[in-house]
């Protein structure tokens, strides 16, 4: 045997049969049958790999509706390949470039990684449904959501952006026809000022308020606005003045632009507001005919005015002075049971003259001067009552020498003397004369200082002296 062993054929022989063995040993899988060795191909399974639609002409038509919107997908590579795909390499896609409106079934492609092959890819087609497209103008609305703070109002919503309210929208045919109100939403709730979105969402909704979704909108959103403020209204102007005009200068007229104003204020003392007189007009700045603005400013509770700022008209001339005879004094306010009797003048007539523009006063006419004396509250017996004024817009009493505004008035007790007696003059005698009695001291006696008494003035305006006792001409009636 050992003769054997050292033959160099021998040694041949048993060297291959250890090689053989050797390799069995490294090479066949003690789990399978014999014949089964390891490979480095393997497979991969994609259960649910998203179906892609492509090609379709997004300007004419939309899909609606795919099925089924994934697909299993079973692909087979080396396993070094497939470990370095990623799921988002497989792509399975639905190509739409030739489909036309209504539901249609179509092929599916599949793009996969190099090196790696499809195996089955299940289902192989899909159902989709196309639909046609159209565009349409519709103007946006704002709706609004909540209440303002206690004791203000919401203005009137507006849309502010440049191009107006209206925006395109486009949607498939059948859902363009659901289409109820386009509208942007701006919240409300407790606010005490105006809400502003510049960049409030467009929305389109059905007949019955519900969103229609995937409605392409242009443009998508808008710069809209709801005022929030205090109650307001609108009232008449009224302009008051203050400082005096040059001693050659009277008012001809003040117009402003505009008639109404509108103030803001709270519920309670909006009611009881009837007109704006808060604009003054400085009559020392008015030198010539021309336009002058003036603030309009809050007062007497109401909290803002709008406009601001008014615009006004002024004409003003040379001053000149006029005299109206023979003016009746009215006598009021007579207690019941006792009568007034004119003492001083006794006509219970007088003269007066008046200051300002020419134009003005050749307008005037007796009827548009009214004096009154108030008794009202007088004791029987003799009394200095000062007279009062009402004078047309822009119109002055002249006062010379110290010419007293009063009159002389007895208040008689009629049941005293009905017993007989001397007869009483009738009330309100007319007579002409000048009143040359002094007023008591405090009481009221004239209009030097800017009043004529009356309070309201032409074209809105309110009227009042300018400071002047003289004129510098003469008019003769």
């Amino acid at each position: 045997m050992d003769k054997w062993l050292n033959h160099p054929t021998a040694l041949k022989i048993v060297s291959v049969v250890l090689g053989l063995i050797l390799f069995a040993m490294v090479h066949i899988d003690p789990e399978t049958s014999p014949q089964t060795t390891a490979s480095s191909v393997d497979t991969k399974v994609i259960e649910a790999a998203t179906i892609v639609p492509t090609g379709l002409d997004q300007s004419k038509y939309v899909m609606t509706a795919m099925e089924p919107t994934v697909t299993k997908l079973v692909v087979e590579g080396s396993i070094s390949k497939l470990l370095a795909a990623s799921t988002d390499d497989y792509v399975v896609s639905v190509d739409l470039t030739d489909a036309k409106p209504g539901p249609q079934e179509l092929p599916l492609t599949v793009k996969l990684p190099r090196g790696i092959k499809e195996v089955q890819l299940s289902p192989r087609t899909v159902v989709v449904q196309i639909e046609e497209i159209v565009t349409k103008s519709f103007d946006v609305q704002i709706i609004t959501e909540g209440e303002p703070a206690e004791g203000y109002v919401m203005g009137t919503p507006s849309i502010l952006t440049e191009n107006g309210s209206s925006v395109e929208v486009t949607l498939p045919k059948d859902d363009m026809e659901r289409v109820g109100v386009v509208a942007v939403t701006l919240n409300v709730q407790d606010e005490d000022k105006t809400v502003s979105n510049k960049k409030a969402k467009v929305v389109v909704y059905d007949s019955e308020g519900v969103e229609i979704t995937g409605a392409f909108v242009t443009p998508s959103t808008i710069h809209a606005e709801v005022p929030i403020t205090l109650p307001f209204k609108q009232v008449p102007l009224q302009i008051r003045y203050s400082g005096t005009l040059d001693d050659n200068l009277s008012l001809v007229s003040v117009r402003p632009t505009i008639e109404n104003i509108t103030v803001y204020a709270q519920q309670d003392k909006l009611d009881t507001i009837q007109v704006y007189d808060g604009a003054v007009l400085d009559l020392s700045k008015v030198k010539e005919s021309g336009k002058m603005k003036v603030k309009a400013t809050p007062i007497d509770g109401i909290q803002a005015v709008s406009p601001g700022e008014i615009e006004l008209d002024v004409v003003v001339e040379k001053t000149a002075t006029r005299t109206l005879d023979n003016l009746r004094i009215s006598v009021v306010g007579a207690p019941a049971g006792m009568k007034a009797v004119m003492r001083t003048p006794e006509s219970g007539r007088m003269s007066l003259q008046l200051s300002g523009a020419e134009a003005v006063l050749a307008d005037v006419k007796e009827t548009d001067v009214v004096i009154t004396a108030n008794v009202e509250g007088l004791a029987p017996g003799v009394h200095t009552v000062p007279l009062e004024l009402e004078l047309p817009p822009y119109i002055e009493a002249v006062l010379n020498d110290g010419q007293p505004l009063t009159a002389s008035i007895e208040i008689v007790d009629e049941s005293a003397s009905s017993g007989g007696g001397e007869t009483e003059p009738p009330e309100d005698i007319e007579v002409g004369g000048t009143p040359t009695e002094t007023p008591d001291p405090g009481e009221e006696n004239s209009n030097n200082s800017g009043g004529s008494g009356n309070e309201t003035a032409e074209e809105g305006g309110a009227s009042g002296g300018d400071g002047r006792n003289t004129g510098t001409r003469s008019l003769t009636t």
